[in-house]
């Protein structure tokens, strides 16, 4: 499977320095890092680099070092890949942005400081050192690193292939929100904290079990300067018939219109798609579905069926 890269990291490099952000939002949220972030549609990673690097420091690279590839799993968001560059800075003036505090660092401070992302203290000396570029895969569980890989980059591996998400990606920006189906952008901690300990429905759901739930689904985010706020899921063929499950908007955002906007895009996506017929279960909020998705009651209660397997509590 040809493995292309949704987020880019960049370390720009001023004589023994590197210029570091500390995050101030999720994934890894309170450390140091790189600066980047994702690659839009129709970007290359060069593309994608030299914009972020640009928005979240202020400097205008030209030539970005290509330095490898960032791959995880069992981490706190999804698994996908990241394209790592080095540049120089043009200078040691940054401008500040919202993610976090940018400061500029020593190389061996980065390199092993605990305050830093800890996969970086594996990949970083060697970028550093200017070797080939590798591929960098990270295990992980219980958001602890158990295992490490470097490799060689896969060979069909194309730096200059423009990004394309996969089909059904969409987003849409409405004020302070964001919402997208890009399941690259989910915060797994947040879902499991949605889900397992304030919904009704889901109360003690197993972390592996969301996480496969959402592997095998259409999700759906929302997002405010860059925290995730709202969350849905779509079980489907994504032909014939989908179940609209899983909704969930943070106590402390309800009010806005999030739980209209992600019933209303649910159903947009499905419309999109061609899906005949679509589901849903709920205890309270029969109105919001009804106005805002047009979901009516069952016609023929008598017709359905289910079956719930005799050892789960979900």
């Amino acid at each position: 499977m040809t493995l292309i890269p949704a987020f880019t990291l960049c370390f720009l490099l001023d004589g023994d320095d590197v210029l570091m952000l500390h995050r101030r939002f999720p994934p890894n949220q309170g450390l140091w890092n790189g600066v980047g972030g994702h690659i839009e549609p129709g970007e290359t990673a060069r593309q994608a680099v030299i914009r972020e690097v640009a928005e979240e420091t202020g400097y205008r690279i030209t030539d970005p070092q290509f330095a490898g590839l960032l791959t995880w799993d069992g981490f706190e968001i999804p698994p996908g890949g990241i394209a790592i560059f080095t540049a120089q800075a043009p200078h040691r003036t940054f401008v500040g942005n919202h993610e976090g505090e940018l400061a500029w660092v020593s190389r061996e401070w980065a390199c092993t400081a605990p305050e830093v992302v800890d996969n970086i203290h594996v990949f970083l000396p060697l970028v550093l050192a200017g070797g080939a570029p590798n591929h960098y895969h990270f295990s992980y569980q219980d958001n602890v690193r158990i295992r490490d890989l470097i490799e060689p980059l896969p060979a069909d591996y194309d730096l200059e292939r423009p990004y394309q998400p996969e089909a059904g990606f969409e987003e849409e920006q409405r004020g302070d929100y964001l919402l997208s189906l890009d399941k690259d952008r989910l915060q797994i901690e947040k879902v499991v904290d949605f889900l397992a300990r304030q919904s009704y429905w889901a109360q003690s759901r197993p972390r592996e079990v969301i996480e496969t739930s959402i592997h095998t689904s259409v999700c759906l985010g929302i997002y405010r300067a860059g925290e995730q706020v709202a969350f849905a899921r779509l079980v489907t063929d994504q032909a014939t018939f989908a179940w609209l499950c899983d909704v969930f908007v943070d106590p402390d955002e309800r009010g806005q219109g999030l739980g209209k906007w992600l019933v209303e895009a649910a159903c947009r996506y499905a419309d999109r798609v061609g899906i005949h017929r679509m589901l849903l279960a709920t205890r309270d909020a029969h109105g919001l579905y009804e106005h805002y998705g047009d979901f009516q009651p069952l016609e023929v209660p008598g017709k359905w069926m289910s079956r719930i397997h005799p050892d789960s509590k979900q």
